[in-house]
């Protein structure tokens, strides 16, 4: 057959749910690794250099390393803990407390809040011309 008369390919959702389901098999005893369980024997660990997935008891049992061929890492983490940190700040990215124990961010506020007291008892351009007007009429 050349490769024109080939049919094509259509994976589905079940077929991609179906390998989903293979690849979450312990490779020691062939039962499912479940994410939440009550028993920590069954928790589920994962080789720390391939991923595989593993229960915590069957990975013990196979020699504590793992057991898919060419691998054989001896260590593991636990599946759901994260390794990375989620979020890291330096010191330098906090803002500096001032010396009366006032945040920069209060001085802005008040700033801003004294800008605004003044535009509200600042005339408006309306009562400046009603004002001028009233200062010609008492002059004239």
């Amino acid at each position: 057959m050349d490769e024109q008369e080939l049919p094509p390919l259509t994976i589905t959702n079940n077929d991609i749910e179906a390998a989903n389901q293979l690849s979450l098999h312990c490779p020691i005893c062939a039962n499912p690794v479940e994410k939440f369980v009550d028993d920590r024997d069954l928790q589920p660990v994962l080789c720390g250099k391939c991923g595989t997935l593993y229960h915590k008891t069957c990975w013990e049992l196979g020699g504590g390393k793992c057991a898919v061929l060419g691998c054989g890492h001896d260590k593991f983490r636990v599946h759901g803990v994260p390794t990375n940190p989620v979020l890291s700040i330096k010191y330098t990215d906090l803002p500096r407390p001032s010396a009366n124990g006032r945040s920069s961010q209060t001085k802005r506020l008040k700033d801003q809040q004294r800008r605004e007291v003044e535009q509200l008892r600042r005339p408006s351009l309306l009562q400046r011309l009603f004002r001028w007007l009233l200062d010609q009429i008492k002059i004239g």
